[in-house]
């Protein structure tokens, strides 16, 4: 068989993934002219055929032309797989799925010399950062957190910049009996109630939860709404559900805790990146 085969279904492979030559050669660490070499007749180098192969995500044979050689959708075989299980079931495993991944993330080569398979499924925490993102696995007794973010071009940096009013938001929070607030918002059932049955639901003075309710309608944290009713106009507020917000509120809880266990970091920053 012709070694040119390989370059024809690099081409073919590349162009399905809807990638450049400049994007798989950034991938693959060549230049754009090595890909444009390897698809014009040249071959890779042997070495770099497996890291190809999971890039175009086929199989080593799939590059040597072998028919049913291709390689089964990851994304796609994990959401049949969670698809497949009991619907009282399915979070707890992507739990489970997500937290092994930072763990393997974290290991790395460290895994080849020192045994973690104690690890797997006890309490401790697992932080993997990385140039463009980071991923935070905790698990506490029968609880678990999980916490994921790429930067995108703006990488870790832009994750933790204060951008937008993220001061406003921590102060509003500190506020007497607002983190109790919102707390009693996220946890009822999305609906509009008045500030009477918010106040008693959170334990709080009526007068002092209408305050606190009306900064969080001005942080976007509630929304208000305005009913006429036969005695006249009442004010009803309902939570403005954020998918930022019950996270920090679950991270807030926890880091106030003292997790047991074995926490195990890795930081893959460059140094001069500010990383370890």
């Amino acid at each position: 068989m012709s070694y040119s085969i390989i370059g024809q279904q690099i081409l073919k492979y590349r162009k399905e993934k809807g990638l450049t030559q400049r994007e798989l050669g950034e991938a693959i660490g060549v230049s754009s002219s090595a890909v444009s070499q390897w698809e014009s007749g040249g071959t890779p180098d042997i070495s770099l055929l497996p890291a190809l192969a999971d890039i175009l995500g086929v199989t080593v044979d799939a590059l040597f032309g072998r028919d049913g050689a291709r390689r089964e959708d990851l994304e796609e075989t994990v959401g049949k797989y969670i698809a497949s299980l009991p619907e009282e079931k399915r979070l707890e495993r992507i739990v489970s799925l997500m937290r092994e991944t930072a763990l393997y993330g974290c290991l790395d080569k460290v895994a080849d010399i020192v045994d973690f398979r104690g690890v797997h499924g006890s309490a401790g925490e697992t932080i993997l950062i990385a140039e463009d993102g980071f991923i935070t696995a905790i698990l506490s007794g029968e609880q678990s957190f999980l916490s994921a973010a790429w930067g995108g071009a703006g990488g870790f940096a832009d994750l933790l910049s204060p951008g937008g009013d993220a001061a406003g938001l921590f102060e509003l929070l500190s506020l007497p009996n607002a983190l109790t607030m919102l707390v009693t918002l996220y946890r009822q059932a999305p609906r509009h109630r008045t500030v009477g049955v918010l106040a008693k639901l959170a334990g709080v003075a009526q007068s002092e939860a209408e305050e606190i309710l009306q900064k969080f309608t001005e942080q976007k944290l509630a929304e208000r709404l305005t009913l006429e009713t036969e005695d006249g106009e009442t004010v009803a507020y309902a939570v403005n559900m954020n998918g930022a917000v019950l996270p920090l509120l679950a991270a807030a809880r926890l880091a106030a805790m003292e997790t047991e266990g074995i926490r195990i970091i890795t930081d893959k920053r460059s140094h001069g990146k500010g990383g370890k």
